[in-house]
């Protein structure tokens, strides 16, 4: 009798043991199921921050999308779709596990998917609230609070894991649980074409020089700590950072013909190219030629080769595509299962303003600064400076 409990104990231990390793080292799944007239591909990849992607097909229509959600890598964890014909529109609307809506009522017309709430049609609204959906929780309702003459921040949007920096005319504003200063400059600098946001530097030449410089002036936007970097070389003010890549800040000399590495980790200036081999990186490193640098070809870290648009870039399993519309661009996310399928986004008029983050793309809006998730966009700042000086940068660090 003893035997037998001891070898029933030893099972179970065995058992319990082998599932915790089977769910230790389980990257995820693919499974395919039904709910009514749709069809469900579900793909969790616990590689990629627990992201679920879906697939929906049904009623003449199908829906891509994805959620980041920790459901302990469970399976099949669509439980109800409900499903309504607006006008031109097909809506969609699921519910997860325990009853959960994580997700905006998506509508699909022409090729393109559309949240409920950039639609702001009461008809979708109305038909969707009998299930459990809130169209508030996708709209901005945060009010402002005045700071000067020029600037508006609207502190219920700050998202609580980011740094926020914005340049100022003598150097940087910052706003992380409480807003604070960094100067940099004694006296105003309004242009600074040599500068950058990357990680959590920002990087800036030492506009208290005249003609050339030799100082590189580094903030820490999480703590505002201050430093610089020296260069032996006198650089140009004739100059300008063509990127990032890992940490390195990468300079072009226009006077000099003469291509220079940055390094915020060992604070040092290194020469790594001349008019004869310059680098260049859009995912992979290449060369380009001196035309391209005179002519201030920058890096594309997120580079991708889509046809047809202004601007195309990967990050993470997304792709974003830019498309000039009178004064704006309109931003539009596919991912890699299906390209054709496009969903919008926003809205903007600075494609420089671009900053990827996690789940969150931060972008301008004319005055505004703002950042859209799956929530929605949700503005952070206005400066009227802006209307002015297009050249004022936004920075943005997740710890």
């Amino acid at each position: 009798m003893k035997f037998l409990l001891k070898s029933l104990v030893v099972f179970i231990v065995t058992f319990n043991i082998l599932k915790f390793v089977i769910f230790f080292f389980n990257t995820g799944h693919t499974v395919n199921y039904n709910i009514g007239n749709f069809n469900i591909k579900e793909t969790l990849s616990t590689k990629d921050d627990n992201n679920y992607y879906f697939s929906i097909d049904g009623e003449k229509s199908k829906i891509n999308f994805q959620i980041k959600e920790n459901y302990n890598k469970s399976e099949k964890i669509i439980k109800k779709i409900y499903y309504k014909k607006i006008g031109s529109y097909k809506c969609i609307l699921p519910v997860f596990k325990n009853e959960k809506i994580l997700t905006d009522v998506m509508c699909l017309k022409d090729d393109t998917i559309y949240y409920a709430h950039d639609l702001d049609n009461k008809d979708i609204f109305n038909k969707f609230k009998k299930y459990g959906y809130n169209p508030n929780l996708y709209k901005d309702t945060a009010s402002g609070i005045t700071l000067s003459n020029t600037q508006i921040i609207y502190k219920d949007n700050l998202p609580e894991n980011d740094y926020i920096a914005i340049e100022s005319y003598k150097g940087l504003t910052l706003f992380n649980s409480k807003e604070s200063s960094v100067k940099i400059f004694e006296n105003d600098v309004y242009k600074k074409p040599i500068s950058l946001f990357t990680g959590k530097h920002y990087i800036v030449a030492d506009y208290n020089s005249e003609y050339t410089f030799n100082n590189f002036y580094v903030v820490n936007i999480v703590n505002g700590q201050k430093s610089s970097i020296r260069s032996y070389d006198d650089i140009s003010f004739d100059s300008y950072i063509e990127g990032a890549v890992k940490g390195n800040v990468y300079l072009f000399d226009k006077d000099a013909n003469k291509q220079y590495k940055i390094s915020l980790k060992y604070e040092n200036v290194e020469e790594v190219g001349n008019k004869d081999n310059i680098k260049y990186y859009n995912g992979k490193w290449g060369t380009m030629t001196l035309s391209e640098a005179l002519n201030e070809k920058k890096f594309e870290n997120y580079h991708a080769n889509i046809k047809g648009y202004d601007k195309a870039d990967k990050y993470g399993n997304n792709y974003y595509l830019y498309k000039k519309e009178n004064d704006n661009y309109i931003v539009y996310r596919t991912d890699k299962h299906n390209k054709k399928l496009k969903t919008y986004l926003f809205k903007t008029n600075d494609l420089n303003s671009i900053i990827y983050l996690k789940d969150k793309i931060y972008f301008r809006s004319n005055n505004d600064f703002c950042y859209y998730s799956n929530k929605g966009t949700r503005k952070i700042l206005t400066n009227t400076e802006l209307e002015f000086n297009e050249d004022i940068s936004l920075g943005v660090y997740e710890k």
